[in-house]
């Protein structure tokens, strides 16, 4: 009986065992990715509570101007795992470099985007003027590197379509030295270095990020030596692969845009309750996020596999991995459940230390419930980004695209209602962010139920 169960859950094409190995480098990855991020915060506490309020802004909206061309140029996995199940290597290698390029030419509107949201959109215009300042301080650094975040998409697509995901987790590991030894020396300005405060925590980001790109773009050339992977005039202009990279990539680019959008539309009306709140949130969302960027790594190891048994037509060997990927998410989604409901108080404390000398008891008042509510929409989270990482491989990014933007800006015009017009409190107006993400998350599942895409095919065999 054990080993029946073990052949239906475990082994074989599709299986959890297939998942893992791609899965499990991606899951430490994102892992990473986040600590990095927690890292910024929690050095930045001993600054003070406004200036992690003004990373998370700051960084939210440099991050919107140029998450559009990440979901464009970052669709070149999607599309590296379909012509790698189809067996054509050199195709892989082209799509990557029309990934470049993009990100090359995307790299100065990304720019232009960001001061047009700077002077005219004024989004940090209803915080504090101290806020304000350093928000947009840190936003510019971190628009100035975004061409570091683009080719790292690209770059990265290449590993993660093959599955070859060791290689994004040894990179995201240099990082992570990197940017704790980078941010230790110049947010408090160690070994004779100045004391740089809320401007090292950006340049050791970017710093971090840096390290990446040269790690991945290293072993990038060194796989494209192989026989397998070398071919005639692979690094020039395809316009066959860019346009797919386009049409596909462009509704999920859009896709993350709207959903980025509608999230700095809360974050700001968070902030609207005062600097209290704007802390609590962003201790929130700090431990929403390392709950989330793991399920990004199931979620990329789902998109690859999906993406490998659409190139070979094999849409049953692609329903198998998304069980799979059902499996591993909801059970890692259900212990970070019981961690959330079990300690919040000492995960809230990570980011309020009694040390530093500022006062955080009104944040902790706000932080420890909010962060028990976070664990009541993590599930479904999970079921849907699956659900998702199904669409994405296959090519339904169109329908993925509309699902997002109901469910998102849904739940912003919720919270705009709850804020200006109910006139709710911060923790009423957080239960009622979270009730809307658990309703929303259904609609994503059965887009996936329903199975058209199953029928798409989006490279020629």
């Amino acid at each position: 009986m054990l080993e029946s169960f073990k052949k239906k859950h475990f082994y074989g094409p599709g299986g959890i065992m297939e998942l893992l190995p791609i899965a499990i480098p991606m899951f430490l990855s994102s892992m990473f990715d986040m600590l990095m991020m927690l890292i910024d915060r929690l050095f930045l506490s001993h600054v003070g509570i406004v200036h992690q309020a003004a990373a998370m802004g700051g960084g939210m909206t440099s991050w919107m101007c140029v998450t559009l061309f990440v979901g464009v140029v970052g669709y070149a996995s999607a599309l590296v795992a379909q012509y790698y199940g189809a067996g054509q290597r050199q195709n892989c290698v082209s799509v990557v470099w029309q990934a470049l390029r993009l990100s090359a030419i995307s790299y100065p509107i990304v720019l232009l985007v960001g001061f047009l949201v700077i002077r005219y959109a004024k989004v940090f215009d209803s915080h504090t003027e101290l806020e304000r300042t350093l928000e947009t301080r840190y936003f510019w650094y971190m628009a100035f590197g975004s061409i570091i975040s683009l080719s790292r998409f690209a770059l990265g697509s290449f590993f993660s379509g093959i599955g070859r995901t060791r290689i994004i987790l040894i990179a995201n590991s240099i990082a992570l030295f990197v940017n704790i030894v980078a941010n230790w020396l110049l947010i408090f300005g160690h070994c004779g270095l100045p004391r740089m405060e809320l401007d090292g925590a950006a340049i050791g980001t970017l710093m971090s990020g840096g390290s990446t790109v040269v790690v991945l773009a290293t072993a990038f050339f060194l796989m494209t030596r192989l026989p397998e992977y070398r071919g005639h005039k692979l690094r020039a202009f395809n316009k066959e692969h860019l346009w797919k990279l386009i049409r596909y990539g462009v509704p999920q680019g859009t896709e993350n845009l709207l959903a980025m959008i509608a999230f700095v539309v809360m974050i700001a009306n968070f902030h609207r309750y005062g600097d209290d709140m704007a802390a609590a949130t962003t201790i929130a969302f700090n431990w929403d996020g390392l709950s989330f960027h793991p399920l990004i790594g199931i979620q990329v190891a789902v998109t690859t596999l999906v993406g490998q048994a659409m190139g070979k037509e094999k849409p049953e060997l692609a329903v198998r991995v998304t069980h799979s990927g059902f499996k591993v998410a909801i059970v890692y989604a259900a212990c970070m459940v019981i961690t959330y409901m079990s300690i919040p108080h000492l995960l809230v404390g990570f980011f309020t230390p009694e040390s530093s000398g500022l006062d955080y008891t009104q944040v902790r008042t706000y932080a420890i419930p909010m962060l028990r509510l976070v664990g009541f929409y993590l599930i479904t989270d999970a079921v849907q980004m699956i659900s998702s990482a199904v669409l994405r491989g296959a090519g339904d990014t169109f329908w993925s695209m509309v699902i997002t933007f109901c469910r998102d800006w849904g739940t912003a015009t919720v919270i705009l209602v709850c804020v200006h017009v109910l006139g709710f409190g911060p923790l009423q107006t957080w239960t009622a962010l979270v009730v809307m993400a658990v309703l929303f998350s259904a609609p994503m599942f059965l887009r996936y139920k329903i199975g058209h895409w199953k029928e798409l095919r989006i490279i020629k065999k």
